[in-house]
């Protein structure tokens, strides 16, 4: 306990610059304060104030200790956080991005099942590809592709992505099927654009070839309208496999090129870390890893849809 009051001690004389300020947020004497400091001070053989007779300021060894007693204290204000949020009933509205095809694939198929077990969280979702600032749109999750690189978000990541190329049986009498990734340089190939960005999404295979050209046959800028020209015999699509299974398992869709297919990306729920996870976050974040997790067609490897 006395080194618990020391690391207080220290942070709040720290951030008050003097012990009758930290002795005021700690609501003890400022006599306390200083013992509790010079305890440490004598415990450790450094000094770990400048004092003057107006103010105190951290020495070298003193800044060193308060960043890593800071750390301990934000811990346990969030630590006691968590415990009074997990007695509180999810509620109120939740402001959800993900891109459009995870979406309409994933997402939809299990709203009614979250909806049913949390009445009163308020569902608000957009649909947008486009890369999205959380925090400045004040958003609570989306879902993401790809790795995290903005410190301010905090990722649970759901899975790689797997691919399949397929077309439909019409169009592969006509054109045979691709034996090998270099055989779709003699073929049409359907592409998906970021309609954020524009570029095309290159089609992951192992091993990887640099010098492959895939022929640009067709370019939408959605899924599911590669979906339909490749079901329409228009050429060969590289679609995520929870896109195409059902197809594939329907007979409108045939897969190829599957002992060749690699993961492409992974999804992940992303929110923002000032949130703390409040309980209607947790609430979805929970359900959605639950449910995609029940699913081994969301990120299932193209090569089980062949067997």
């Amino acid at each position: 306990m006395e080194s618990l009051a020391s690391i207080f001690a220290l942070v709040y004389a720290a951030e008050q610059q003097s012990y009758v300020g930290a002795a005021r947020v700690a609501g003890v004497s400022p006599s306390a304060i200083g013992k509790a400091v010079a305890r440490l001070e004598s415990r450790l053989g450094v000094r770990l104030f400048n004092r003057t007779t107006r103010s105190i300021s951290l020495t070298e060894e003193g800044a060193v200790l308060y960043e890593r007693f800071k750390r301990i204290i934000d811990d346990m204000e969030d630590a006691e956080a968590t415990i009074v949020r997990s007695r509180e009933r999810p509620r109120g509205r939740l402001r959800v991005s993900v891109p459009h095809i995870v979406g309409h694939h994933l997402l939809m198929p299990i709203l009614p099942v979250f909806a049913a077990r949390f009445p009163e969280i308020e569902l608000d979702i957009d649909f947008e590809d486009r890369v999205i600032d959380l925090v400045a749109e004040g958003l609570d999750v989306v879902v993401r592709s790809g790795e995290l690189a903005d410190a301010r978000l905090i990722a649970r990541r759901l899975g790689d992505q797997h691919f399949v190329v397929c077309g439909s049986s019409d169009y592969l009498e006509r054109r045979g099927r691709p034996e090998t990734p270099d055989d779709l340089a003699r073929h049409a190939c359907i592409h998906f654009k970021y309609p954020s960005s524009g570029r095309i999404a290159p089609w992951a295979f192992h091993p990887p070839s640099e010098r492959l050209l895939l022929p640009r046959s067709l370019t939408f800028n959605n899924t599911d309208a590669g979906l339909r020209a490749a079901q329409a015999g228009l050429g060969l699509a590289h679609l995520p496999v929870y896109v195409a299974e059902p197809h594939i398992r329907a007979g409108t869709l045939m897969p190829v090129l599957t002992a060749f297919m690699a993961p492409f990306g992974s999804l992940s729920l992303v929110w923002p870390s000032n949130r703390q996870l409040s309980p209607k976050i947790r609430a979805f974040v929970d359900f959605v890893v639950e449910n995609f997790a029940a699913r081994p067609e969301a990120f299932r490897p193209a090569i089980n849809l062949s067997r």
